[in-house]
């Protein structure tokens, strides 16, 4: 998760913790790239990511991880906006970035945990249905 404001942070990461979610948690946007591609390949299953972060904004970010990645939103890892900004020009951006969906805040724990679990049985599905032996051929 990445997050700026160290609040909004730790009151998110504690109540995915208590629905039984490991959570790996950066300050901005940078941190969450470099963490991201630090880590061994399916460490994590999903990414929510803050908008308006300094360093790195979540725009940004999403970029860095998708180029990472070297493939398209659909296929890669999950990545959520969580942000105050709900305008449809917002969401349109987060969308254009490579961002998956959009959940907007204040955070409805409900609404987060339903959005995470949709976007990982998705990635899981899609993940299940490719045939790895094929590519590169």
């Amino acid at each position: 998760m990445a997050e700026d404001n160290e609040l909004n942070r730790e009151i998110a990461a504690t109540l995915l913790e208590e629905q039984g979610a490991a959570i790996t948690t950066a300050e901005n946007g940078r941190e969450a790239v470099e963490l991201f591609q630090n880590a061994p390949q399916g460490t994590f299953d999903a990414v929510l990511m803050d908008v308006m972060m300094p360093e790195m904004n979540g725009l940004e970010a999403t970029r860095a991880i998708r180029a990472f990645e070297h493939c398209p939103p659909e296929s890669g890892i999950p990545i959520i906006a969580m942000t105050a900004n709900v305008f449809a020009d917002d969401v349109k951006a987060c969308l254009e970035a490579g961002m998956n969906s959009h959940v907007g805040k204040p955070l409805d724990m409900q609404v987060l945990a339903a959005e995470i679990c949709r976007q990982v049985r998705r990635h899981t599905a899609l993940l299940e249905s490719t045939d790895f032996t094929k590519l590169g051929n």
